[in-house]
């Protein structure tokens, strides 16, 4: 079952108790910063685990002889990172996973890199209703605007980390031969092809840019956190576009690789 962003592990993962002698009070770094560092370590190694509590302000203070506004503005530093999601009245959240490495897309193989992700993550269905197209999703799937399609809103997640935020909009008339159960927990690319849709080709564009709103708590990244976000056409056989996603990307779980050549150089044997 996929951890909830609620269902953090209370006093868990608080690790060992830091020191002031980590830091260089007379060094150049501001302590803020040097703060930061300290924890973002100890997160990367895993001694703060995913999903569970750091220290308070108060006790992060005493325990580092600093001020509770230094240690604020550090932690402030790691939410905007990514590294913590902090939650007014609950505390503050290690929302990056040390044993989750990130996944690797490339240009190469599109279909089989969307078919992949499909079975090596797990979906969280967060809301599905049938709105009116506007005019940016009625372009993308060339019909006209205020059209009823079929709109899902879900969450994956890798190893029960929070992995990406994706809207999906379907044409009502591909979107009624699906069986709406199975959109909680199976690919869509394997949906679409059972609808009569098989996905052979996908057009998109890659963005990075920042995310607010119910997309960030859903990641668990603070607003204006940077992501990846990628919007994808999902094209059949005859070239309808029977599906237009937008899914953000946690920058930390999720990277483009591309190769560049000079296609009009002639290698040595030629």
């Amino acid at each position: 079952m996929s951890l909830k962003v609620s269902e953090f592990r209370e006093g868990v993962g608080a690790g060992p108790q830091l020191h002031a002698k980590e830091l260089d009070s007379e060094g150049a770094v501001p302590l803020y910063r040097q703060i930061y560092t300290l924890l973002k370590t100890r997160i990367e190694e895993g001694t703060f685990a995913f999903n569970s509590k750091l220290p308070a302000e108060e006790t992060l203070a005493v325990e580092l002889g600093v001020s509770r506004i230094t240690v604020k503005r550090a932690m402030n530093e790691l939410a905007a990172a990514g590294f913590v999601t902090r939650f007014r009245g609950r505390g503050t959240i290690v929302s990056y996973s040390s044993r989750t490495p990130p996944v690797l897309g490339n240009y190469t193989t599109p279909m089989e890199h969307l078919r992949r992700l499909g079975f090596e993550t797990q979906i969280e269905l967060l809301h599905l209703e049938v709105v009116p197209a506007t005019e940016e999703i009625a372009t993308e799937l060339f019909i006209q605007p205020g059209t009823d399609i079929l709109m899902t809103e879900r969450l994956r997640h890798l190893e029960d980390a929070p992995f990406s935020h994706i809207l999906n909009y379907t044409p009502l008339d591909v979107a009624e031969r699906i069986n709406e159960a199975d959109i909680s927990w199976r690919p869509f690319t394997e949906l679409l092809a059972e609808a009569g849709h098989a996905v052979v080709c996908a057009e998109q564009t890659i963005q990075a840019r920042a995310v607010r709103g119910e997309a960030a708590r859903a990641l668990m990244l603070a607003d204006g956190a940077p992501v990846l976000t990628i919007r994808r056409i999902l094209r059949d056989a005859s070239a309808k576009a029977v599906q237009f996603t937008m899914t953000n990307y946690r920058a930390d779980r999720y990277q483009y690789h591309m190769v560049i050549e000079d296609l009009g150089r002639k290698t040595p044997s030629e």
